[in-house]
């Protein structure tokens, strides 16, 4: 169970997709879909953890090809 100071604010879709640069439409897709950040559901609003959407921008990151 967490306690009181365990839990951390949560961003709403609109905030979350604005952290990630993406339309609040592209989350609900993504939802969706089943891919993209981690996202809980609490009384069917739809809540993301900053930690989430910095685990998944981290997901993506692409480590370029050195020539040589």
């Amino acid at each position: 169970m967490l306690l009181p100071d365990q839990v951390r604010p949560q961003l709403k879709n609109a905030e979350a997709a604005a952290a990630l640069g993406v339309k609040p439409a592209t989350l609900k897709t993504w939802r969706w879909r089943g891919v993209g950040p981690a996202f809980v559901r609490v009384n069917g609003a739809i809540r993301y953890d900053p930690t989430d959407i910095a685990v998944y921008v981290g997901s993506r990151r692409v480590q370029p090809r050195g020539r040589g």
